[in-house]
């Protein structure tokens, strides 16, 4: 006995049988289907070329269907609705009830102000939400993890490239001074003389604004002296709260870390320009997914600087 093989249905095929049942009609179907009747009348050939039945039959009121006919009728509805129902269907995404896990790629000074606001804002509306960030890799690393979706967004200060990588601006970044309050200087900008004469607390890895002023200041003949060099965004605000060391971090950091180690937020005495971007990089493969949408969005929410104390 011969197999069928489905490979060789063409499902519009079914389609037409569906509505064959339904109407009784040849003429009735091609109206419903947008066909003539002779494309019907194929139609129905070929499905009786590869069912092995004639399936309909003439009748007094219209064309009668066979016994094989009404034993197909129920499950190739059924697989017709399972199919359109799968094609329809995406799944909701409720962030108020979800539990999803989203893993962000950035950098420590990234991370140290970012997270924070970005966990704070998601959690007022999503609370079973979880952020983890992780280390951002090397180029060719980042576009895998991105394409295997082992991270879920990138942010970086460089342009994440690449076959089916989508990078967008994020922010600009700009950059302030801070300094302890009881030794703050009363002006918006930081004095050149006083932060020539002041050591400094920098981070091991220099971040974008600390080598920007570093080549600004050796533009004009001048060099910061350091005190301190420590791993973290944290061990620099910290060094800087206790010690009476001056640091320069991202303008996104100001209001919020100012307050929390007393520190006095000041323009930087040399002009940094222009700002830096910042990007934010993710896969097309899952940029229909609303997970992601509502992720991004938050991201792009949660970048605006803090107010200033």
């Amino acid at each position: 006995m011969s197999r069928f093989n489905i490979k060789s249905l063409d499902l519009n095929l079914l389609s037409v049988f569906v509505i064959l049942w339904d109407t009784r009609s040849v003429s009735r179907t091609g109206d419903l289907l947008s066909l003539t009747q002779p494309a019907v009348s194929h139609a129905l050939k070929r499905l009786r070329e590869r069912i092995g039945d004639v399936l309909f039959v003439p009748g007094r009121h219209g064309i009668v269907p066979t016994p094989r006919a009404a034993e197909l009728i129920n499950p190739v509805r059924e697989a017709l609705e399972i199919i359109s129902n799968a094609i329809r269907h995406r799944a909701i995404f409720d962030p108020a009830v979800s539990s999803v896990e989203y893993r962000v790629a950035t950098t420590d000074w990234i991370e140290s102000w970012l997270i924070p606001n970005l966990v704070e804002l998601i959690h007022q509306d999503a609370p079973g939400i979880v952020i983890r960030s992780v280390p951002l890799s090397e180029p060719d690393t980042l576009r895998d993890q991105l394409e295997a979706g082992d991270i879920d967004l990138a942010i970086s200060h460089e342009p994440v490239l690449g076959i089916g990588i989508r990078c967008e601006p994020l922010t600009e970044i700009s950059f302030v001074t801070m300094i302890r309050r009881q030794d703050a200087p009363s002006e918006r900008r930081f004095p050149l003389a006083m932060f020539l004469e002041r050591p400094h607390v920098v981070f091991r890895m220099k971040h974008l604004g600390s080598a920007r002023i570093d080549s600004a200041l050796k533009a004009m003949g001048h060099a910061r002296r350091v005190g301190a060099e420590v791993q973290t965004i944290y061990g620099m605000l910290a060094t800087a709260a206790r010690t009476g060391c001056i640091c320069t971090v991202p303008a996104h950091m100001g209001g919020r870390y100012a307050r929390m180690f007393g520190l006095s937020v000041h323009e930087p005495p040399v002009h940094v320009r222009p700002p830096h971007p910042l990007f934010h990089a993710w896969h097309a493969r899952f940029e229909v997914d609303p997970a992601l949408a509502w992720l991004l969005a938050n991201v792009r929410q949660a970048v605006a600087p803090q107010d200033q104390p």
